[in-house]
């Protein structure tokens, strides 16, 4: 591997991006951990991250939707686990934000100090994305 390879001024990939955006989503990191992690400036995070949230929210109800053969997906999951009747798998993250200010701003501070939003994210058998909720302040 060569040591003196630099990314900076090159196009960043769309997969990468939503890598990059997903990684940010689920770490729980600040951009600038996530950049030296994955090899990117702070910088460039920052615009990925906005751009891919932006896509997220404007093509949502194209792509994230609950399934309409809710049979299907138990067997689908029973078969991953043996579990019977699921037809869905929730996890949640805490996603940093800016203070909102105001008297509820503390509201949104959650166990680890930051304020945050709590996002729920509710996957299929096939990690497709069925639904998420981002209304919660962070200390929920």
């Amino acid at each position: 591997m060569d040591c003196n390879f630099d990314r900076r001024g090159l196009k960043i990939d769309n997969i990468t991006k939503v890598l990059i955006a997903l990684r940010f989503y689920a770490s729980g990191n600040d951009q600038r951990v996530n950049g030296d992690t994955l090899g990117y400036s702070q910088a460039s995070v920052s615009i990925v991250v906005k751009e891919v949230s932006g896509l997220q929210a404007k093509c949502g109800k194209k792509w994230i939707r609950f399934p309409s053969n809710l049979q299907d997906t138990k067997e689908q999951f029973y078969l991953i686990g043996e579990f019977p009747g699921v037809i869905g798998a929730i996890d949640c993250t805490h996603v940093p934000i800016k203070s909102p200010g105001g008297n509820n701003a503390e509201m949104h501070r959650n166990r680890k100090g930051w304020l945050s939003l709590n996002v729920q994210i509710v996957c299929g058998p096939k990690m497709q994305i069925f639904d998420i909720v981002c209304r919660w302040p962070g200390s929920n």
